[in-house]
């Protein structure tokens, strides 16, 4: 299976599970009977289609972007933190240690889904800085949150900086899109069919269609082609 294959497969199990959580609570609102068990499976199905939607970050990112395992990394720690989550849901699992863990995992994931979601889009050489920048910041806010229940932090100067990484964070997701609709368009380079045989010789650069949105050369390189606005 391909990364845009199985990126595919995330958004319709993330659909899927949004259905049916909504169709859990209509069933459950119109037979009056909304209890426990009603409430787990509302949480499981919502719970799914969030780790997807994280997943689907990680998977664009290792399609996209490199090193792919960063993604490899962000998909495997939300795999684990839905895990836990469900398990100690079901099995109500009374430990002060797991639910740590289980946060601490379902911390990581959001940041890392977070972190990659911002790499993907492609900013003019004067801009690209503040994609790392923003890694970082998600990355230090991430911590903070962690150690913050692990350490069970009662410091008010503490949760002061926490805000203010929380408020860079924000300014950093709102304008990192906005940098992207002010790059350079990319030039468009001629492509030929996916059956067509790759050609040299006079200069011209003939692609071959490959999965997803990529491109290969005679000699093998890779490129990937956007339409110019």
């Amino acid at each position: 299976m391909t990364t845009h294959q199985a990126r595919s497969l995330l958004l319709k199990t993330f659909i899927g599970f949004l259905i049916l959580t909504a169709l859990t609570g209509i069933v459950s609102v119109l037979m009056g009977d909304f209890g426990e068990l009603q409430l787990k499976v509302m949480a499981t199905t919502f719970s799914i289609s969030a780790a997807s939607i994280c997943a689907m970050s990680c998977a664009a990112f290792i399609e996209k972007r490199s090193p792919v395992a960063l993604g490899w990394t962000g998909l495997g720690i939300c795999f684990v933190g839905e895990a836990l989550l469900l398990a100690g849901m079901w099995a109500e699992i009374d430990s002060e240690y797991f639910w740590k863990a289980t946060l601490t995992m379902i911390v990581l994931g959001l940041g890392f889904a977070h972190a990659l979601l911002l790499q993907l889009p492609r900013l003019d050489e004067g801009h690209d800085w503040v994609q790392p920048v923003a890694g970082g910041c998600i990355a230090g806010l991430a911590a903070m949150i962690i150690a913050a229940f692990w350490g069970e932090v009662d410091n008010e100067g503490y949760y002061r900086v926490m805000i203010v990484v929380s408020i860079i964070v924000v300014l950093v997701t709102l304008v990192i899109p906005v940098l992207m609709k002010l790059a350079k368009p990319v030039a468009e380079v001629p492509v030929a069919p996916a059956f067509a045989k790759p050609k040299t010789g006079n200069g011209e650069l003939v692609l071959t269609k490959l999965d997803g949105d990529y491109y290969q050369d005679a000699s093998g390189a890779k490129y990937r082609v956007e339409r110019v606005p």
